[in-house]
């Protein structure tokens, strides 16, 4: 054996065990991803939810919540154990729920000091094309028996974009079926790009195709904080400012008819909304709906006018939240007012303490005599709004409740 040869051989020697070495690093780095991810995911019925907050605040998809008892709601750990957990608010139009987990006490619960096992949210820069993701779930109820649950890998597809509710989405290709819905997806950093939610099929069956969609850590962040105040009750999504109206054009997305008062021009085209790319109406209107709804609020929107940028501040109108209002009374007119007949179990009447037999004196300033009268006082109010009652009970005595209007069950 000549040196040359003596010497390639070494070389290649040294090339082998660090690729070796390389190998064992990345297998040892993916363990530890996947045990990050694993410690804080939850099940939540026969769904998913991971928790993104040391003091058991947990997140799930909206429709994996509405399966279950929103009475009697639980998360189980990867390790078995199990806790009563409260729903805290929910976002049915973006499918974002939140829960607290609560420990169980003499005549009720209380927050549970944890620390529990977290994730923190990714920021908006790192969700890029092209990088590794770790999905975790519950598919078809697999980890119902052991709490085993199953991690699945991919890329993310795209970046931030808008599919129909899902108004600020990321598209995965790692396998997400049935039962993944609330459960993560993380990047190789452990932090959470967004929350699996929808699949994509042409088929209409609901099993892995390549595409899934889930809501990105930039919208969770947003709406997070209000649905853990909303005290059980819901948050809305922005929407398009009232009487404002857009079309595809051949120069981009241009404003066709403004309403009074608004800071628009016919003529202008959108460029960017919350600071994301306008492209097509169908995302413009996503982007004017991706955020969460206050009274007064508004977005940044800049225009192209005349061929100069201009930074608009419109008002945002309000997102309607589908379904029938559910309050949880039966009455019938009587001489001296609306007695109530029956009371809904898990309504918010009965949250409210209203009992059959009581009377309905008035919502506000509305005296409630008749039943048309409690319709006009209806009038207006969607779900999520609170509906004011003075209410006397068998004893003559009054008080003031007010009734948050859910979806009918």
């Amino acid at each position: 054996m000549n040196k040359l040869t003596l010497r390639l051989g070494l070389l290649a020697l040294v090339a082998s065990g660090v690729a070796v070495e390389a190998a064992v690093s990345a297998a040892s780095e993916d363990r530890q991803i996947a045990a990050r991810c694993l410690a804080a995911y939850v099940f939540v019925g026969g769904g998913s939810g991971v928790v993104v907050d040391p003091s058991g605040l947990v997140v799930s998809n909206d429709h994996v919540t509405v399966q279950e008892n929103r009475h009697a709601l639980a998360v189980r750990f990867a390790d078995g154990r199990s806790f009563p957990a409260v729903l805290l608010g929910t976002d049915p139009v973006g499918d974002i729920a939140v829960l607290r987990i609560h420990r169980e006490i003499p005549g009720g619960t209380e927050a549970h000091p944890g620390p529990f096992p977290s994730v923190p949210l990714a920021p908006s820069a790192s969700i890029r094309p092209g990088i590794d993701v770790f999905a975790v779930g519950n598919p078809f109820g697999l980890g119902n028996v052991d709490s085993t649950p199953t991690l699945t890998r991919g890329v993310l597809s795209t970046g931030r974009t808008v599919h129909d509710d899902y108004t600020d989405a990321i598209q995965v290709d790692a396998s997400v079926n049935p039962g993944n819905s609330g459960g993560p997806s993380f990047d190789r950093e452990g932090r959470l790009l967004g929350i699996n939610g929808q699949i994509r099929t042409t088929t209409g069956m609901r099993i892995n195709s390549g595409v899934g969609l889930a809501i990105a850590s930039p919208q969770l962040a947003a709406f997070i904080p209000l649905l853990a105040a909303a005290k059980g009750g819901y948050v809305h999504h922005t929407r398009i400012p009232v009487g404002l109206e857009i079309a595809g054009e051949a120069g981009g997305v241009t404003v066709t008819a403004v309403p009074v008062d608004s800071p628009f021009h016919v003529g202008d085209v959108l460029v960017r909304i919350h600071d994301r790319p306008v492209i097509t109406p169908a995302t413009a209107l996503g982007l004017f709906a991706s955020l969460p709804w206050t009274p007064q609020c508004s977005v940044e929107v800049i225009v192209k006018r005349d061929g100069v940028d201009v930074t608009l501040h419109p008002l945002l109108a309000r997102t309607p939240i589908p379904g029938q209002v559910w309050h949880g009374l039966t009455t019938r007119q009587v001489d001296n007012g609306l007695r109530v007949d029956q009371v809904d179990k898990g309504s918010s009447a009965a949250e409210a303490g209203i009992q059959t037999g009581d009377l309905l004196i008035a919502s506000g300033a509305l005296r409630l005599e008749k039943r048309v009268h409690f319709l006009r006082a209806l009038m207006g109010l969607e779900i999520g709004d609170h509906l004011p009652l003075t209410v006397r009970d068998r004893t003559g005595t009054e008080r003031d409740v007010s009734l948050l209007l859910r979806r009918g069950e």
